[in-house]
């Protein structure tokens, strides 16, 4: 749902640009992760990992949890919900893919931010650090 929104943008008579904005650099983001799993599971379930990961990342800041049921409505559309909800299932119960796959895109990706921001001659924090210099000056 996400992706064709995406790819069909350039040609919406309706100017959505903080939308557009949100889908293309989520893509960007998730390209290289986008491209492990599509070479370890169905391409159908990978398009739903970036239907899911973008209705988690609209709706996360939600007051109560979101369940799988409402995550196949976001992804489907509320009359299509248990077709979304079973999307949704069979990406969870792939054998094909685990965890470890995004854990490991996810350190690359922060190695490679922290190499960036060496080369420009920034120190980077981590959250401890952050915390303790806070409480420095604080204190």
């Amino acid at each position: 749902m996400f992706k064709t929104i995406l790819e069909n943008s350039e040609n919406s008579p309706i100017d959505q640009k903080g939308a557009t904005f949100l889908l293309k650099k989520s893509h960007q983001y998730l390209q290289d992760l986008l491209v492990d799993l599509d070479s370890k599971i169905d391409s159908r379930l990978v398009g739903t990992f970036f239907n899911l990961f973008m209705v988690i990342q609209t709706f996360r800041n939600r007051p109560m949890g979101l369940v799988i049921s409402e995550l196949g409505a976001y992804i489907c559309g509320p009359s299509h919900a248990p077709a979304g909800t079973k999307r949704i299932s069979n990406l969870l119960r792939s054998k094909k893919w685990t965890s470890k796959i995004v854990d490991a895109f996810l350190f690359a990706r922060t190695k490679k931010r922290v190499k960036e921001l060496e080369q420009k001659g920034k120190k980077p924090y981590s959250f401890g650090m952050i915390v303790e210099l806070k409480n420095q000056k604080v204190g």
